[in-house]
Parts: structure tokens; sequence; C-alpha cells
């Protein structure tokens, strides 16, 4: 089976990025994995075995979809493509799902954010209109895959019609760098001052991660505990703003902003508390890993919440935006390390035992998702 992907991930033409590796290991299942995204300036087409990646380049953001269709097109004409697969239901959706309809080949669309919630189409201009392409697609694809059950359950809420078409399968997480971390020295003597640590980590982008709520968060509950920390691990084009916002709000000793770390593992092995705000999520890869180190989780009702993360089992979920439900979770948790030590111990056997365990399993799970698009009649003309 020969596969086309339409993505939008510049990192996969970064050889040691985990996107590239990713694909790699995507290419090992099918026949020739093709991947068209969008590309840093100057990347060149590469080919590996049977990966091929392809470089859609645009200064303006609005070409993109066209030359990465050009591209697809004629890649899905030239080396007998299966199916078309994309990477998101907003512009790479809409490519693939051009390219599949005009060469009448089967085409799946992949949802890793959960884009039904409100929250999700009212955070800018592009969610909303990536809101309309996905209220578009999803009826039309022959099969999709999910990361989650709340993905799963959102649509099928919409239109019963999707329910035999969709797969769940959540990102794969590494779990053994996780359980197997040990503390870092260091960093113990760099935190050796606080008597309670709070960790957050993702991408600096505040309409999903709603990291602002988090220093607001902290806004008060350093007055409960001036010895308390946060650390938010991450960047992004809203580091500027968190940044401001510590100033403004004289928390410079108790809220830090740290770059990517490649030890994270052993880094969140000296913190007290996972802590999560998003506004949406389709799954939560960074909840997962830090329940398998073995942290407690307080987390909005989000992305695996409920699925995974179960309140008051082996965490605590609160309402989205609710800062001072927020704030009560924490504070709850500070002055009770009995309660922090039952959510975490149970948190840690929930994350080995989640499933695929294994990368292998994963793999299995990835190449049946997208075979079932080839079993299923197309539907082109669904209204």
């Amino acid at each position: 089976m020969n596969v086309l992907v339409i993505g939008s991930d510049p990192r996969i033409f970064e050889h040691d990025s985990e996107s590239f590796l990713r694909a790699r290991e995507y290419a090992g299942l099918f026949g020739e994995y093709h991947v068209v995204s969008s590309a840093p300036a100057g990347a060149e087409p590469y080919r590996e075995g049977n990966l091929f990646l392809w470089p859609a380049s645009s200064r303006f953001f609005l070409f993109w979809p066209l030359y990465a269709f050009t591209i697809g097109r004629n890649i899905a004409r030239q080396r007998k493509i299966d199916v078309v697969d994309a990477q998101d239901a907003g512009e790479c959706g809409i490519v693939a799902f051009c390219i599949a309809r005009g060469l009448k080949k089967p085409f799946r669309v992949q949802i890793h954010t959960d884009i039904v919630s409100p929250r999700y189409r009212r955070a800018s201009w592009k969610e909303y209109a990536r809101w309309i392409l996905a209220r578009f697609l999803i009826p039309r694809a022959d099969c999709i895959r999910a990361v989650s059950g709340r993905i799963r359950r959102s649509i099928e809420t919409r239109d019963k019609r999707q329910e035999t078409k969709i797969s769940v399968l959540p990102i794969f997480t590494d779990m053994s760098r996780f359980i197997s971390a040990a503390l870092n020295p260091e960093t113990e003597r760099r935190f050796k001052d606080y008597n309670f640590k709070m960790i957050a980590a993702g991408r600096l982008v505040d309409k999903e991660k709603n990291f602002s709520m988090l220093i607001d968060v902290m806004r008060i509950f350093a007055r409960i505990s001036p010895q308390a920390l946060l650390v938010i691990v991450g960047d992004g084009r809203d580091r500027t703003n968190c940044e401001s916002r510590i100033r403004n709000y004289g928390l410079e000793k108790n809220v830090i902003l740290e770059p990517w770390r490649d030890d994270l593992p052993s880094f969140y092995k000296s913190f007290d508390l996972f802590v999560s705000a998003s506004n949406y999520e389709g799954w939560g890869r960074a909840v997962i890993e830090a329940m398998a180190v073995g942290l407690p989780v307080v987390m909005t009702d989000v992305g695996l919440a409920g699925e995974v993360v179960k309140n008051g089992a082996n965490g605590i979920v609160v309402p989205v935006g609710n800062t001072q439900a927020f704030l009560h979770a924490i504070k709850t948790l500070y002055q009770d390390p009995e309660k922090r030590e039952q959510l975490a111990t149970a948190a840690s056997k929930t994350a080995k035992n989640l499933e695929p365990r294994t990368r292998e399993e994963y793999l299995v799970r990835y190449r049946e998702c997208l075979e079932s698009c080839m079993t299923k009649p197309q539907k082109l003309d669904r209204k």
C-alpha cells in the first residue's frame, strides 16, 4: 500500500527531530510513504528507503495549500498512491480531500485537537476557518483517526453516521524514559529553597494552553505559600506576554519560564505537582509523561480528562477556565501531602498500563487505521 500524507510540520525536514523519526517509522509499514509538508525556505526533496519528503514552501500562508495540492496531485498520479491522508482537518484536510476525490482514492483525516470545542473555534479567525473546514471534511472522509475518545464522542454527537469510521488511536508516548527517570542532583540544588514545586509544559500559545491562567493562579497562591514555585517548560510566540505578566505581578521568584529540555523526565522528578490549564486539547501527552514519572496532576476538563485522568482517583479535573477551582485544587494538594501521594501512585499505575504499551503495538494499530480506508466503501456524494 502506497500512502500520500499532507502535513504542515516543517520539522519533518530536520533529520534529528521527532517528526522525522516518526515518519521514518511509519514508512516502514507501507510500500511507499510520501509526505508533502510545509517546509523552511531552501528545503529540498528527500528520500530514505521508502520514505519520500516533499517540501511545499511559500512566503504567503494562503498560497501554501495550492503548492501542496499541485505537488501532491503529481505524486499521486505518478506513484500509484492507494490512500491520501491528512494530518489535520483544516488546510491539510482540504488539500488531501481534493487530491483524493479528483483521483477517486480513499481519504483519511487525522484529528489531533478538539476542533468541536467552542473554545477552539473562538480562539481566532484561523481556528474558526479550520472549524468550518472540519465540518465540511469530516462527513466526507472515508475514515478518521481521532487521538482521544473525547474527540470521537464530539463528532458522533453531531452526526451518528460517523460512528463506524472513526478509529481512536492516541499519540504514542515512550513511557520507559519517564518511568525509569532518576532525580537530577543539580535540579534539586537549584530549587532547594522552595517548599512546593509545580511544573507545566507545552507550547507557549496562550489561546490553547492558557498559561496566563496558571500565572494568575500563582499570583494568589504565592500569598498562601511564598516559597511556592511554578516552572513552565516550553517555547512559543506568547513567551513575551508571559514574561510581562510575571513581571507585572512581581512573581519573578515564584514563576520561571524554562526553555525546552531534553532531560525532561529527570527534571520532572524534582517537582510535587503537574498542572495543565489548557482551553482545549486533543490528547495531552505532557500529562501522560508527568503521570509516568509519578506526579499527581491537576488539569482542566480537556483531552484525556475523564478518559485517562479521572477526577479524585488518579488526578484532579476542574472546569475549563475556572481560576478559582484550579486554585482550590492546588491549595488542597498543597495542604494534604498524603492525598498527593495517593494520586501520584494511582497516576503512575495508570500510565504504565496505558495502551498501546509498546511502539510495535502502536505501529500495528496505525497501519490498521489506514487499511480500514481501503476496505470501507467510499461515499463520494455525501451531503
